[in-house]
């Protein structure tokens, strides 16, 4: 009899809160992006324009991984859009608090000359975007790229594209409990 007990709750999903799965997962796409940044940097390509969006693929891709894993592990197969959307944007939320504190100690402390490259980088864009721009007021826009800018810029940017994500993701991952009226 115990057995088949043990069995059974074996079979039973994990009955969990957000926070904790939301918190794996956001742990794993913040070690994806942080990898990535690693690569590049020693690639020398930290100002490349594009790898923001191979950052925003894999932000995608473990909000995808991780719904379906929380809502097949945690959720017994069944997850609503609401509960799929809370997790998707905990998910990010996580990912960017993590991905901030790495990016602050990165540019910060690491790789100065990183955050330098950065620099130089925005202000080419910058003139080329508007080559009327005042000296103070580049000046202005060079001197906002530093370490807590950069950890505040992953915190926003990840939450809130992790959201929009999570809107969209949620709408085809959700799975109505056929036991729900």
């Amino acid at each position: 009899m115990e057995n088949t007990e043990q069995h059974q709750a074996a079979l039973e999903p994990k009955k969990s809160g957000l926070a904790g799965p939301a918190f794996q997962y956001g742990l794993l796409i913040a070690a994806g992006l942080i990898i990535l940044s690693l690569i590049m940097y020693v690639a020398g390509m930290i100002a490349v324009d594009w790898v923001s969006y191979v950052g925003y693929a894999i932000l995608l891709g473990g909000l995808i991984f991780g719904t379906i894993k929380f809502r097949d592990e945690y959720s017994g197969g069944f997850i609503s859009y609401g509960r799929a959307l809370g997790f998707g944007t905990l998910t990010s939320f996580f990912t960017a608090v993590i991905s901030g504190i790495f990016a602050y100690v990165f540019y910060a402390l690491l790789a100065p000359d990183a955050l330098n490259e950065l620099r130089v980088a925005a202000e080419i864009n910058i003139l080329e975007s508007n080559p009327n721009v005042t000296d103070q007021q580049l000046d202005l826009a060079v001197r906002m790229i530093n370490p807590l800018m950069m950890a505040l810029t992953y915190l926003f940017s990840y939450t809130f594209i992790g959201f929009i994500f999570s809107l969209v993701t949620a709408a085809f991952l959700k799975r109505k409990d056929p036991m729900d009226y």
